[in-house]
């Protein structure tokens, strides 16, 4: 019973409704040079000018000004200015070499694009982004950087290579709920992790503050990418999670700065943790929600890759 109490769709898939598709992009540098440690925001940032030269017709406004952010195609694929249901964006960037700054002639930048909902079913603006991202140099020293392929991850088929294009091959597919009849997990947050409480950073997230982000962020996806409404007991979830205990976690602080013209001297300050936490106890039911927020992230800055985790189970 407490299984059908919390997941009310449980026969079908409760995020049925929500495609996605991942693109696992690699690119080659050309020259030597330095980029920042993360490169998550960097690499949003190159492929937001290109898709900003595409759909953009007013470049000198910003866009929660504009007139036109209603219909914009950079405001909805790419830079959501907060309209129903929140400001999100239908995507987020994983870069899996992490803590690399200093770059020689032929090392590969490897990322994935998640694309949810209306993105994952019109990835093409996204394509011609990446694609272009060659004809922009990355960080201050704009070193210049070759695509070299794109691979659906889900199918490991060829998206793009060597000046070809493979557009049939960006299929979609629904985001999948592993069950397991587990008593403890290791979560590894492997990027930045931004867990918000009261305009305080969570220094140590509880199983139940991890459930309670994961299903937020996964309830606000699917409403503003996915048209629906999650059906989901979210007081039963609550009520069981908080019965996970930590059993062990090793977390190290993370001082994380980007720029953003839009803070006094151009810095954001994103403080953050890296790390694992143990957690033990019923897991059962709860799985499926924590295997399907690892294709979501969790936390804040989830966009540029903030949130990223993997689990390991006991059984």
């Amino acid at each position: 019973m407490l299984k059908y109490y919390i997941y009310i769709k449980l026969e079908n898939n409760m995020w049925d409704h929500l495609k996605i598709v991942i693109m696992r992009v690699t690119f080659k540098a050309l020259k030597r040079g330095n980029l920042p440690p993360y490169l998550g925001s960097t690499v949003r940032g190159i492929m937001g000018h290109c898709i900003r030269d595409f759909e953009c017709t007013e470049p000198d406004l910003k866009c929660i000004q504009c007139e036109k952010k209603d219909t914009c195609l950079y405001v909805k694929y790419f830079s959501n200015t907060g309209k129903d249901g929140g400001a999100i964006n239908p995507y987020t960037i994983h870069v899996l070499k992490d803590g690399k700054m200093e770059w020689r002639e032929g090392d590969e930048c490897e990322f994935d694009l998640t694309l949810y909902g209306y993105a994952a079913e019109q990835p093409g603006i996204y394509l011609d982004a990446i694609i272009s991202m060659q004809k922009r140099g990355w960080g201050a020293e704009r070193i210049p950087f070759q695509l070299n392929r794109i691979v659906n991850k889900q199918t490991n088929q060829l998206i793009y290579a060597q000046g070809k294009t493979w557009i049939r091959n960006l299929s979609n597919y629904e985001i999948k709920g592993e069950e397991r009849d587990a008593r403890c997990v290791l979560v590894s947050f492997d990027t930045p992790l931004r867990i918000v409480k009261g305009k305080e950073l969570c220094n140590l997230p509880t199983f139940s503050d991890l459930i309670r982000f994961i299903c937020g962020r996964m309830s606000l996806i699917s409403q503003v990418c996915g048209n629906q409404k999650i059906e989901w007991n979210e007081q039963a979830i609550l009520e069981q999670s908080e019965k996970i205990k930590i059993a062990d976690s090793k977390l190290r602080f993370v001082d994380f700065q980007r720029y953003s013209i839009n803070q006094k001297d151009n810095r954001l300050e994103l403080p953050a943790v890296e790390g694992f936490i143990i957690y033990e106890g019923d897991l059962r039911y709860l799985v499926p929600i924590l295997e399907a927020g690892k294709q979501f992230h969790v936390g804040k800055n989830a966009t540029i890759g903030f949130g990223h985790y993997e689990t390991y189970y006991d059984k």
